[in-house]
């Protein structure tokens, strides 16, 4: 008879990293946008803000440790009080866009309407997490107390923010080679953030103080480098100057497709060309955005009013339906909430978006401006560990959408494409590529 010995009584086998800290040391460094330390950065002055990141000698980025940092302070017209101020819109909407380019100029990243991808984002996180973000104050903006904080007569508040998606997320699976990425003039990569406009990322509370504007100060991006030991870059310098050799890091980002719905009933094309789509988020909003209430309201619940409410949608690639027949909901959206919890495989996990309201008669999600729609087109959860699952497709995806009446006002639909690439360096250079149909067929 065979026999079991608990695992507790067994030695655990020892994982061995480098042999002495002198191979491998962590490094911070400050790095200052290329204006200027002391630039104030406002939506209607001086609104892109841009970092140039060093090739730096023997040097890896950590990108789940690397934070951009600044001061913001509010200013108007009319009287700023402990009352009377302005606040920042939940997980901090502030960049309207985001580019990323390598050395020689390829532009390795560009999304546009960011800040509201970095709200959708947010409300996909768990109740847990969407309340440590900085920038969030509970499931609506900040209270007149912190927009106190920021009044022009007060200090302001230091912001933290990491990026949620793309080559530089902190939920990158790789460490990013940047002594290997030296295409041009000691460069790795050129990082651009364009501010919003004041209206689509600022709460006004009271009515004293008129015309909120903000201003961005101290702005710094935090780099998390990890320095190599000649060694071991010899290694990874080998690799990176072989012409025959290539170091792949998979990352996703997304694209926005950009529309306005003004009948009731709508089909949207979204132009998107991949062999690796993974998901399309589709939101709706107003075609002017105000200060007054919530920060870049979602339309579309059973909670909206008329004109503002989806009874009806679906999607397709080609003839095939996401859905064999429309998904239909004039009750609540306990379907369309679910399918957004099966889209990143959290059935099990309590998303701020499933909690219910004060009175427990209806979700967040429904009830509090958060509605959006998901075409999902990943299978299972590997997919969220980097294995290639999404559809590859030459034809548009067609979004239907119907509104229980004809809109009074346009709607704005922006839809997110979630697409998956490989950043490559190969013999000095950089770029990115497109996992190829049937490369990962495993028949």
């Amino acid at each position: 008879m065979s026999r079991v010995v608990p695992s507790k009584f067994m030695s655990k086998q020892n994982v061995l990293g480098v042999e002495s800290i002198k191979e491998i040391r962590t490094e911070k460094v400050r790095l200052l946008p290329q204006q200027h330390a002391s630039t104030s950065y406002t939506p209607t002055g001086v609104n892109r803000i841009s970092w140039r990141i060093p090739a730096y000698a023997n040097a890896m980025l950590d990108t789940e440790k690397s934070f951009v940092s600044f001061k913001a302070k509010m200013s108007g017209t009319g009287t700023f009080d402990a009352s009377n101020n302005g606040v920042f819109g939940n997980n901090l909407p502030i960049f309207n866009r985001m580019v990323i380019k390598s050395s020689s100029g390829l532009v390795l990243e560009d999304i546009s309407n960011f800040n509201v991808l970095t709200k959708l984002i947010s409300l996909l996180k768990t109740d847990e997490e969407y309340q440590i973000e900085k920038g969030i104050y509970g499931t609506t903006e900040g209270g007149s107390a912190v927009g106190a904080l920021m009044n022009p007569t007060a200090d302001g508040i230091v912001y933290t923010v990491q990026f949620d998606t793309g080559i530089l997320s902190k939920n990158l699976n790789c460490y990013l080679p940047l002594m290997m990425m030296d295409g041009n003039g000691g460069m790795a990569l050129e990082v651009e953030l364009y501010l919003s406009s004041s209206s689509e990322c600022i709460k006004q509370i009271g009515s004293t103080a008129t015309n909120i504007s903000y201003s961005l100060t101290d702005v710094v991006y935090n780099l998390h480098l990890l320095r190599l030991d000649e060694s071991l870059c010899s290694k990874f310098n080998q690799i990176a100057c072989d012409p025959n050799e290539q170091i792949k890091i998979p990352y996703t980002t997304y694209r926005c497709y950009t529309n306005t719905l003004q009948s009731t009933q709508n089909v949207v094309h979204v132009s998107e060309n991949a062999t690796n789509l993974k998901r399309l988020w589709s939101t709706f909003l107003d075609q002017t955005q105000t200060q007054a209430g919530n920060v870049l309201p979602f339309r579309g619940s059973v909670k909206e009013s008329n004109g503002q409410r989806i009874v009806k949608y679906n999607s397709r690639v080609g003839t095939t339906y996401t859905w064999n027949e429309p998904v239909q909901e004039t009750v609540n959206n306990n379907i369309t909430l679910n399918y957004v919890k099966d889209s990143i495989f959290a059935k099990d996990k309590p998303l701020m978006l499933a909690k219910p309201n004060t009175d427990y008669t209806a979700t967040r999600f429904e009830d509090d401006e958060k509605f959006f729609i998901v075409s999902n087109f990943d299978y299972s959860k590997e997919a969220m560990g980097g294995a290639v699952q999404g559809i590859s497709s030459v034809n548009p995806v067609q979004l239907e959408v119907s509104f229980d009446s004809t809109p009074s006002t346009a709607i704005v639909n922006h839809n997110f494409a979630e697409v998956g690439y490989e950043l490559t360096v190969q013999n000095g250079q950089v770029r990115f590529v497109e996992p190829k149909p049937g490369s990962q067929s495993v028949y």
